[in-house]
Formats: C-alpha cells, structure tokens, sequence
C-alpha cells in the first residue's frame, strides 16, 4: 500500500446548535502528545491557576496509577468478582475504603465510581424512587447540576424543589431549610454546593430531616480537603447520612468520586444497586492513586488546610485593599471567595481574555445579587503549589493589574498579555509541584 494521506475530521458539530465544529488533523497529533507531555509544567509554572474546582496531584500520585490493574475487567464485590486473577484489585479496593473510612469518620466507603456526579446519581437511584421529591440546593446559589432542579436527579426521575439561601449571610439559611423540611417531608435532602464561600449550618436541617425520616446527602466535592484537615465541619459527625465527594479539588488528587456513610445498612443499599444494576466493570487502575492521595491528606491535610484557608483570608482582603470588589466572609473562609463580575460583561468572554493573560479562573452565579454572574476564585491550587499566604499580595497585584470596577469587574484595556505572563511566571519560579 501506497503511503497513507493525512485525513482531517469535523468533531463536536451538534445538530441542536450553530457552533462551529472542531477541526482535527490527525498529521498533528504527534504535536497533541508533545503538548499534553508538557500540559502540567505549563500549569504549574506559567499559569496563575485559580480555579476553584482544580488541583494538581503531587508525583507520587501521578507515580501510583497502575494500568496493569485495567487489563480486565473486575465485576463485582471485592473478593468475589466474576473474573479470576482480579484478587489484587480487590485488595486495593478495601484498602481505599479503609482509608477514606478513617480520614472522614464513616462506617461505610465506596470507592469505585469515576466522578461525584455519578457517586450523587448512584445515591438518588439507592435511596430514592422516581417521583420523590428531594430538596436541594438552588442553580442561583451555586447549586451544581448533579444535585439541582433540572440536573443529573432527573435522570432518576426525582421532583427538586430549591432550599432557601441567606444571601446576606453567604450561606444556607439553615432556619427556613429546617422548615421547609419539616412541611415539605422529602424523600432526600441534598445538602453543600459548587459554590462555599463559608460553611453552612447544617444541625437543624440534619434534625428535621431525621424527624421526617428524609435521608441528608451532603457533596462535599469542594470541601473535602478541608473536612479531612479539620477546618470545614465534618457532616458526618453532624449527623449527615450520606457524603459524597471527588478528589480534585481541595483533596489535591486525579479525578475520581467517593461516597461514605454511617450506617452500614445504607451503604449494603448502595453496594447492592452498584452491583447488580449500576456498575458492571470500572477502571482500577486509579484506585493506587485514589489510596495514595488519601494517605497524603491523611498526613499532610491539617497543614494543607491550613494554607489553602490563610490564602483565601489574605487574598481577599489584599484585593479589597485593590478596590476590587469582593464577596467573602470576614472569618471562616474556604478555599473560595467571588469578584462580582460587572453586569454589562460577558463572563465567558472574561475569563477567556483572562485566560490569554495567563490567569486560569471559572464562573459562578454571584451569590448575592439574582441574575448576576461572579468570578470563582479558588486557592487550593496555588497552596498546593507550595505558594502561601505571603505571596497572596502578588497574586492580588496581577488581579489588580487586569481587573477594575467597584460594583463588579471587567477587564482593563491597557495591560499587555506579556507583561501578565512575566509576573506570573516569576511569582511561580521555584514553586511548580513536584
């Protein structure tokens, strides 16, 4: 045969929309692989990575994926899979359920599912029937779409009504949650979101929901880092049923979900359904990494905690100092706080621009005003970098440097890309995760 002619693809033109398609040439993928080699020192070197629900794992992480463990399949309960040979994937299986059983205080652990919003979509299926009626929170409230009104609990078949939010307080209104719980007596009770710029009281709900005989899920996927190193409220000693989470965001992990509980019961339910109708076969060779990334929380997470939090705490306050506006409370922080975005702005069309500067950060609703867009700036990601509160007034400076407008932001006109990308690369030098 002759030599093969390069061929080009249309990718991702949908019917249902005007975008245009993605065009890939498959003479240039020897470029994509250079560049996806390379993707990770770009990152952690000359981007200023800001995005809340991003991490970066450290090499021993990286280091502990095992594709020999996805060779074949490995359907089943652990120890009594349908395939022979597969006894090692068992064994990291309740080894990962162990560890994450003793960082978060659970009974019960399920390590096998590929993403919290399968983990929340698993949960409606296990504890819930279609037409039930689950509270939870709200699109406007930084509610995500595998917990919201029109979401992933539709694919269960469940009825959303949205949770009161105190928008004053930057947190559920825990009081209005309670009796909204106690008139509505829903079949489950979906608690935490996307966006938590503070922690939310969740006792009273926790109590109305058990007097109603509702189950409280909480996803935890932006704060799980933080439960695990003390400084976010642990719900499941708060009596939450269910807890979810990934582990890429404040646990500094590869992408993966969890879910845990108190009550063995419960979690038999859910291993049950996983088994016979959810999960047939997965990929182990993430769950090495999944345990690894647990033991470092296990070890390193109160400190990590620690940091992400102080980063938060001086970086608002360093861009107020700016004149930049910025939702956030005055103590008890996470790793998140909002820069109201200007009302006449296109948000997408911001965070692009801010990305050619270098700067990596997403969108959220803004949380106190209705209709009205914010970014999300997240510190985990400079934290685990090993960049520390200290230098959070140079990240305030390159934020200042792009950003104006006292009721809410849009970009300067006058700053050159190039001058941005020096500044962040010289505030990273040295500090790019091993």
């Amino acid at each position: 045969m002759g030599r093969r002619a390069n061929r080009r693809y249309l990718v991702g033109m949908s019917h249902a929309t005007d975008a245009p398609a993605t065009v890939i040439d498959t003479g240039t993928t020897d470029a994509l692989f250079a560049a996806a080699r390379l993707h990770g020192e770009t990152l952690t070197r000359r981007r200023l990575v800001l995005y809340a629900g991003a991490n970066y794992p450290s090499a021993t992480v990286r280091a502990a994926c095992a594709p020999g463990l996805g060779a074949m399949p490995s359907m089943g309960p652990s120890f009594d899979k349908e395939q022979p040979g597969t006894e090692l994937v068992s064994q990291f299986e309740v080894a990962a359920r162990r560890e994450a059983c003793a960082l978060f205080g659970a009974t019960w652990a399920e390590p096998r599912l590929p993403s919290a919003t399968l983990c929340n979509l698993a949960v409606f299926h296990a504890f819930a029937r279609p037409r039930d009626l689950m509270l939870a929170p709200d699109k406007a409230h930084g509610g995500h779409l595998s917990q919201r009104d029109g979401g992933t609990p539709a694919l269960a078949g469940l009825s959303c009504e949205a949770l009161p939010f105190d928008g004053e307080g930057l947190c559920l209104d825990a009081a209005g949650a309670a009796r909204m719980v106690e008139a509505r007596r829903p079949r489950l009770v979906m608690l935490g979101r996307s966006v938590m710029v503070r922690p939310d009281d969740i006792a009273p709900v926790v109590a109305a929901a058990r007097s109603a005989g509702a189950t409280t899920v909480f996803d935890a996927s932006h704060v799980a880092g933080l439960i695990a190193g003390g400084i976010y409220p642990n719900p499941l000693e708060a009596g939450v049923d269910v807890m979810v989470t990934s582990t890429y965001k404040t646990i500094p992990g590869l992408p993966h979900g969890l879910i845990l509980g108190r009550d063995p019961a419960q979690g038999e339910t859910l291993a049950s359904l996983l088994d016979a109708r959810f999960l047939a076969n997965y990929n182990p060779a993430l769950l090495p990494p999944l345990l690894r990334v647990l033991q470092e929380v296990g070890a390193h997470g109160a400190a990590y905690a620690d940091a992400v939090v102080a980063n938060t705490a001086v970086l608002a306050r360093a861009c107020r100092a700016r004149g930049l506006p910025v939702i956030a409370p005055e103590s008890g922080f996470t790793h998140q706080m909002l820069i109201p975005i200007g009302a006449a702005e296109d948000p997408r069309a911001l965070i692009e621009a801010l990305a050619r500067h270098g700067v990596i950060v997403g969108i959220c609703p803004d949380i106190t005003r209705e209709g009205r867009s914010a970014l999300r700036v997240g510190s985990q990601f400079l934290a685990t970098l090993g960049l520390r509160a200290d230098r959070m007034d140079g990240v305030a400076d390159i934020l200042a440097g792009l950003l104006a407008g006292a009721d809410g932001v849009a970009l300067r006109t006058e700053v050159a890309e190039d001058g941005t990308r020096a500044r962040i690369e010289a505030l990273l030098s040295g500090l790019h995760a091993s």
